[in-house]
């Protein structure tokens, strides 16, 4: 078998050296407020890497990690996946694989994994969750050429070696785009979707807005606001991300600048504060520094372009939770025509869902798996 345990163990002169880096930090002057308009608050910033350094405990989350189950595949393409799997005490549990984005990771599914786990309304899942390659503990892959498609067939290559035959394929973000490609490419196994960010575009030839209510119209506004004051990252990542990879990964402030900017606009923006809870923050943080993985994660957009999309009709039964501070929230006409939506759920949250609300999140795919069957699709 091509698996095996794997313990993260970040050493205590790891630790320190950040602590070293974290002291050394030559800090710009700023002209900003106090919705963070320019980016990341100055003062907001130099009070959590105060955290980081002197309150802040790596090993506690890196236990957690370990506790769930955390093992190494080693892939056909030659890299080594890092993933986490936890089983239900339930027999009949369903299998699902969640994938996660950018800036996230597998920590972002620490708190739903024990809800999925024991199940609601007697519906409960064994749940897998791997890194994508180029983030955390997983390989950095050394040439071009890997993007969610790809990372698809590893994903369907590890249910296959997990012994998992039929599965349920979930997530937000890049893991929306991968979950999608293994619903397209692997349909007699992949039995069902469910997406916590839904992508979808006007149909070609239509009126786009035809069928669409004036709530989605509204909920459109949110990917507007992104073109126009949040997507510079994009921009960058998708084209030259080495560039700005020496300073964030050489930079404690500059690394944590850069994800926390996310975590605030991608949840509520109008605080100056995260909604998300700052350890959790730094915990997700910790791990793209100690694996030193920013550059490689960044590639990802290069690698997918402005989309890592098919546009292929999703025949198997989809669920959609929308959450209403998502980036993306398109009307459900649109998504019916790339989707077979069995499920539409919509919640209070933004694009972190399984962090910020994983009951809810929970809930939608239990909600889903019910209404499609996914049990006597499983048989």
């Amino acid at each position: 078998m091509n698996i095996k345990d794997f313990k993260i163990n970040v050493s205590q002169s790891e630790i320190d050296a950040l602590n070293l880096k974290i002291d050394s930090t030559r800090w710009p002057d700023e002209v900003n407020d106090k919705h963070w308009t320019m980016g990341t608050s100055k003062e907001f910033l130099k009070s959590a890497l105060d955290y980081w350094k002197n309150d802040f405990s790596w090993s506690k989350h890196e236990s957690k990690i370990n506790e769930v189950g955390s093992y190494i595949f080693k892939s056909n393409t030659g890299l080594d996946i890092h993933f986490l799997h936890s089983k239900s005490k339930d027999s009949n549990a369903i299998p699902i694989i969640m994938t996660h984005g950018w800036p996230g990771s597998v920590q972002e599914f620490l708190k739903i994994i024990p809800v999925l786990n024991k199940g609601i309304n007697g519906i409960c899942f064994d749940v897998i969750c791997p890194s994508m390659p180029g983030y955390g503990f997983s390989s950095k892959p050394k040439k071009n050429g890997i993007n969610s498609k790809e990372i698809a067939k590893i994903n369907h290559e590890l249910m296959h070696e997990l012994g998992y035959k039929k599965y349920v394929a979930q997530g937000g973000d890049w893991g929306a785009t991968v979950s999608k490609w293994t619903a397209d490419l692997f349909k007699e196994h992949c039995i069902g979707l469910h997406l916590n960010m839904i992508l979808a575009f006007p149909p070609e030839g239509d009126d786009p807005y035809e069928g669409v209510s004036e709530e989605e119209k509204e909920g459109m506004q949110n990917f507007q606001k992104y073109q126009e004051k949040g997507s510079g990252y994009f921009a960058i990542q998708s084209t030259k991300p080495q560039t700005v990879a020496y300073g964030l990964t050489d930079s404690p402030a500059g690394l944590a600048g850069w994800i926390i900017e996310k975590f605030h606009a991608w949840t509520n923006d109008n605080e100056n504060k995260l909604v998300i809870p700052l350890e959790e923050v730094l915990a997700i943080i910790s791990l793209y520094w100690y694996s030193n993985s920013i550059a490689s994660s960044m590639r990802l957009y290069y690698e997918n372009g402005q989309a890592g999309f098919s546009f292929d009709y999703v025949e198997q039964p989809t669920g959609c939770a929308l959450f209403d501070k998502e980036i993306v929230l398109p009307p459900r006409v649109w998504v019916e025509k790339i989707y077979n939506v069995k499920q539409w759920d919509k919640f209070s949250g933004g694009h972190f869902a399984a962090l910020e609300n994983p009951t809810n999140l929970a809930t939608s795919i239990v909600n889903f798996c019910e209404s499609a069957q996914i049990k006597d699709l499983i048989k």
